[in-house]
């Protein structure tokens, strides 16, 4: 998605703009649905152009516990800097250099880098998941299964015996 420089300086205000998840550079983010809806607001700043807005994005992602892919719509905030100065300035913002030569912005880098960063650590479907089966595979929110797990044989008891100094 490119903002031309022209559009910039109008500083429009909560612009919608809909876009293709296609176009985004590969972060390895999967979408559920192909459409991601910006509504951007543009100010002239004294170092050059402050974007922010919302993106409206339906990623999917695979469950941790079962394996299963899940999608819900997400809202994600953001807030950007356009400066001709490459030099940053004192306060913690970020910034992308965007020199006067330049007439236009290509956004598809920041808004992929916004929804990687939203890509949950482990993601799971929902909060009552039961999983997969550790001896046979089974998920358990679709069937149970017979089997009996070994309790005694747990790698993981040894970890009953360690005592932090």
């Amino acid at each position: 998605m490119k903002l031309l420089r022209s559009e910039l300086i109008s500083e429009f205000n909560h612009k919608l703009f809909d876009m293709s998840a296609r176009d985004l550079p590969d972060r390895g983010t999967v979408f559920s649905d192909n459409s991601i809806l910006c509504e951007l607001s543009v100010k002239i700043v004294q170092f050059g152009f402050q974007i922010s807005g919302e993106l409206k994005v339906t990623p999917a992602y695979e469950c941790v516990r079962c394996l299963e892919s899940s999608s819900d719509q997400l809202t994600l905030p953001f807030k950007l800097w356009l400066t001709a100065i490459k030099e940053k300035p004192a306060e913690d913002q970020d910034l992308i250099y965007f020199p006067d030569s330049q007439d236009h912005f290509e956004m598809n880098e920041p808004i992929a880098d916004i929804i990687s960063l939203a890509e949950p650590i482990n993601p799971v479907c929902n909060k009552r998941c039961k999983g997969l089966c550790p001896n046979c595979g089974t998920n358990l929110n679709q069937a149970s299964c017979d089997c009996i797990l070994d309790e005694q044989n747990n790698p993981w008891d040894a970890l009953k015996n360690f005592k932090p100094e």
